[in-house]
């Protein structure tokens, strides 16, 4: 009788267990680092195209060959843009 009036959190218990079990199963992740010396906004200027061995099983070496060497063109053709904005912000800044 004196738990009639009481509230149970049971919906929040029920999607804390299930996010646990979640994070118990999910891979580590794979962390690519870039091998550039210039750096321009947070994002390296190139990446290294050898297969790392975590990735086996996971991915083909071709593919991820193919995809960091197209991330590798997209930077080396956008790199001189985002270092003239780079300038221009801090020339503006200092306006």
């Amino acid at each position: 009788m004196a738990d009639f009036d009481e509230i149970y959190e049971e919906e929040e218990d029920e999607e804390r267990a299930l996010e646990e079990q979640l994070l118990k199963y999910s891979p580590d992740p794979v962390v690519v680092r870039g091998s550039g010396h210039v750096t321009v906004f947070g994002l390296s200027n190139k990446f290294e195209a050898e297969f790392p061995s975590s990735l086996t099983g996971k991915v083909a070496p071709e593919e991820f060959k193919a995809s960091i060497s197209r991330v590798n063109s997209c930077l080396k053709k956008n790199l001189p843009v985002n270092v003239r904005w780079l300038l221009c912000g801090c020339l503006c800044c200092c306006c």
